[in-house]
């Protein structure tokens, strides 16, 4: 999979998406959720920017977005400090085709503000992401992209805490 380092590498690209990489201490390689193996995801990281997503969604013809908004992006978090994520303890169990994952949400400090940004600077109407790190997932599988509060209310469904401790 291709991720590069970029912001002076505070943050990573890849899947056309930025990211901010985290780490957890003491979770379990595997859990079983409702009869499913679901394996500690590889790659542990919040999901920011979606940009794949965004031209998809908003149908964006704007040429070179991507460099764009990750310059953007970079000048930003440069003078506002995105982080440290927050925790909320709120856990979904996520399913789309034949993906099934845990995820956590969380808050992410300041990502509100480049969206502001963004959307005032090209004119778009992005929703504020539904910030979240997946925990888990089937093996040999990516995660699933929940980009907006209709990903969220299709594709998850709330669950107590599998792991039984808090992060």
């Amino acid at each position: 999979m291709d991720r590069e380092l970029i912001c002076g590498g505070k943050f990573v690209f890849g899947h056309e998406t930025i990211s901010l990489l985290v780490s957890f201490n003491n979770l379990p390689n595997k859990i079983n959720f409702e009869g499913n193996d679901l394996f500690l995801n590889d790659f542990l990281h919040v999901s920011l920017v979606c940009i794949g997503k965004i031209i998809e969604k908003h149908v964006v013809n704007i040429s070179d977005f991507k460099d764009k908004i990750i310059k953007d992006f970079c000048e930003f978090s440069s003078n506002n400090e995105i982080g440290p994520v927050l925790y909320t303890n709120e856990f979904k169990f996520v399913e789309k085709e034949d993906k099934k994952t845990i995820v956590v949400m969380c808050n992410v400090p300041n990502l509100n503000k480049f969206f502001d940004l963004i959307n005032e600077k090209y004119g778009l109407n992005i929703e504020y992401p539904p910030t979240h790190v997946t925990l888990y997932k089937l093996a040999n599988k990516l995660g699933i992209f929940l980009t907006d509060l209709d990903d969220i209310k299709n594709l998850t469904k709330p669950i107590s805490n599998p792991i039984g401790f808090l992060l």
